[in-house]
């Protein structure tokens, strides 16, 4: 009987840590947000606080702060300004009593503000650079790239950069980003990626 009894005990106690959600290490986390932080890139930082936000094993506290952090990036940038007001209503719907949700409202008005000025001017005539710079802070990176290749016209060192970054533009053989005119030193030996999936 106490065989019995005790294969129940530990039997129970299997199922129990078995049910227990694993976490990701503290040590870790900060490892790694701290590297994102200091990341200059946001095509980068944008890559990889999606893979870490994607994991199921991050705590309630280091996924607010991931978007916090996110939510900062975007607004630093002025890069998909929609989706960082996403992330502060996640914040918020998460963590209402956070000792940043007053900051995180504040930072939603004003991305508001900027949100409507870029649609206003994306409304209006624009040159091609001023556009792209509204398309990215409306958070459509794709249709800027998209405008750019079909004119032919080259990228400023700016955005060249974003480009690069974002895996649109490389190095080698392909199409050139440059076409007409002379070449400025930066966009040396720079082309269209042909895979993007491999870029």
């Amino acid at each position: 009987m106490r065989t019995v009894f005790t294969s129940l005990i530990l039997s129970f106690a299997i199922t129990a840590c078995a049910t227990v959600p694993p976490t990701l290490d503290p040590v870790a986390f900060e490892s790694e947000r701290s590297l994102i932080a200091s990341n200059p890139s946001i095509a980068s930082s944008e890559a990889a606080l999606g893979t870490i936000l994607a994991r199921t094993d991050l705590t309630e506290d280091q996924r607010v702060d991931l978007l916090y952090l996110r939510a900062d990036k975007r607004w630093e940038a002025k890069f998909d300004l929609p989706g960082a007001v996403s992330d502060l209503d996640q914040v918020l719907l998460l963590r209402p009593e956070d000792a940043r949700a007053g900051d995180a409202e504040r930072r939603k008005v004003f991305a508001a503000t900027e949100i409507d000025n870029a649609q206003r001017r994306l409304a209006q005539l624009q040159n091609l650079t001023d556009w792209f710079d509204d398309k990215v802070l409306m958070g459509d990176l794709d249709a800027a790239v998209d405008r750019y290749r079909t004119s032919e016209l080259t990228p400023t060192d700016v955005h060249l950069y974003l480009l690069r970054e974002s895996g649109f533009v490389c190095d080698g053989e392909g199409a050139p980003v440059h076409h007409h005119g002379p070449e400025p030193d930066y966009v040396a030996g720079a082309v269209w990626c042909s895979d993007l999936s491999v870029s």
